[in-house]
């Protein structure tokens, strides 16, 4: 197996920010470390669309002035975080992991981006992503094991994170774009409830299932940035009235209660390794007392082809312009897609997208008697080789729900490589989840340290 050279324990966002407010670390040297260990790792996980050290180093030194100048730093003051190349910013290029968009500039940041910004972050390049956020492979590599995927379409983001080069990174999923990797890379993955991050700015593949997400090496971090980019922007409408929300200090509190969790296998338990079903069994095993298995609602089955007539039809017409002008420029596969959209019913269409609170709603039984519903965040362990990016079917019934999903990295399968669990709250119950999230990787180490 081969890995990249250094991923073991780098510092939190929340540790960064603590460190280089604390005296002991200069951010203009800070962010050169973390530029050379860029450098050292990048020429095997191929993480960044666009690194630019001048662009990185500026921003260091502007709030280093800004510091010395008597400025109060803000909330995220040196974090250097990694944006996906969906993701407009007004100095790196966003290209959207396509050859048609090369070198394109955009006139503004994206909402998040901004927001990043104002906080203090330093804006820490472009990561890959596949083409347009959809199936066709970029040549990241996974770091725990540069011979697998890691997974799509936020690719580079989570390698970016999973090698150590940035605490935090942001991506997007459609339909399992930022658990899959979490789970391929070994770290913590957030997609929160539709409506809470605002897109403005972010390419609308899917504005009906898009959302912005957060990678990041510990839970706490995942809430801390999420919160800072959260609420109304006043161009998303699937935002508007969403008021910031205390994600973070509601993450660190204490349940008020013993929390319950149920274990979904899902529909697709079949098609689930034979090594991670053995996981996830040992993990409800450990868990008991805590954890119950339930069974899926029968409907929600069906988000699986709902949600591909939702994506696909939207796809086709995010993707016009391309598909006239450049449609060699497209991968056959993308092709494929964005025809088979232009061909869709219109009739199909509406009734895949009426579905949606239907499906939601059978949901809420499970949210009656349990604090959050868990299963497998991936079917198994990342796919060897870069010619796919793994199958999201996992996500898919939460995305097309619009329900907040994290992937927590708590199993370990052959050859150290990942596996991990998602934890699904209901909608709007982002702070909870957290929380609860929380309280369970805390409890699952004890039992673990225990039983070892």
């Amino acid at each position: 197996m081969t890995t990249t050279q250094t991923i073991a324990a780098p510092l939190t966002g929340q540790q960064t920010r603590h460190h280089l407010l604390s005296g002991r670390a200069d951010v203009e040297d800070f962010v050169a470390r973390r530029l050379a260990h860029a450098r050292a790792v990048e020429a095997s996980i191929h993480a960044f669309a666009c690194l630019d050290e001048g662009l990185v180093t500026r921003q260091a030194e502007h709030l280093k002035a800004a510091l010395l100048r008597g400025e109060p730093p803000g909330a995220l003051f040196g974090v250097p975080v990694a944006i996906k190349d969906i993701i407009d910013t007004v100095d790196f290029p966003t290209a959207c992991g396509s050859p048609i968009h090369a070198g394109r500039q955009a006139g503004a940041d994206a909402t998040v981006v901004r927001r990043l910004r104002d906080a203090g972050a330093v804006i820490f390049g472009k990561t890959v992503t596949t083409e347009f956020a959809t199936l066709h492979p970029g040549p990241t590599r996974n770091p725990n094991d540069l011979a697998h995927t890691p997974g799509g379409s936020s690719s580079g983001s989570a390698a970016a994170v999973a090698a150590g080069v940035v605490p935090v990174a942001l991506g997007t999923q459609t339909n399992g774009s930022m658990l899959r990797p979490a789970s391929f890379c070994g770290i913590y993955g957030y997609k929160p409830s539709t409506g809470l991050l605002p897109r403005t700015g972010v390419f609308p593949q899917s504005p009906t299932l898009d959302q912005v997400g957060v990678f990041a090496r510990c839970i706490e971090d995942l809430a801390w940035v999420a919160e800072l980019m959260a609420g109304d922007d006043g161009h998303d409408s699937s935002t508007r009235g969403v008021t910031p929300r205390p994600l973070l200090s509601v993450c660190r509190a204490v349940p008020p209660t013993t929390p319950r969790f149920c274990f979904i296998k899902t529909p697709w338990w079949s098609q689930v390794d034979d090594e991670a079903r053995a996981a996830c069994e040992a993990f409800i095993d450990l868990m008991q007392g805590l954890v119950t298995v339930v069974d899926m609602p029968a409907i929600a089955e069906q988000a699986v082809p709902w949600l591909g007539i939702v994506n696909e039809a939207e796809l086709a017409c995010a993707l016009q312009h391309e598909y006239r002008h450049h449609a060699d420029a497209l991968s056959p596969g993308l092709r494929r897609r964005v025809e088979r959209g232009m061909a869709m019913p219109v009739l199909d269409y509406l009734i895949a997208k009426n579905a949606m609170p239907r499906v939601t709603h059978a949901f809420d039984g499970h949210f009656e008697r349990f604090d959050a519903i868990l299963c497998p965040a991936a079917l198994g362990s990342a796919p060897k080789g870069l010619a796919s990016t793994g199958n999201p079917v996992m996500q898919t019934v939460w995305s097309f729900c619009g329900l907040p999903a994290l992937s927590l990295p708590l199993l370990e399968l052959s050859r150290g490589l990942p596996l991990g669990v998602q934890a699904v709250g209901s909608r709007h119950s982002d702070d909870r989840l957290f929380r609860d999230a929380r309280w369970l990787v805390q409890e699952f180490l004890d039992r673990s340290a225990v039983r070892s």
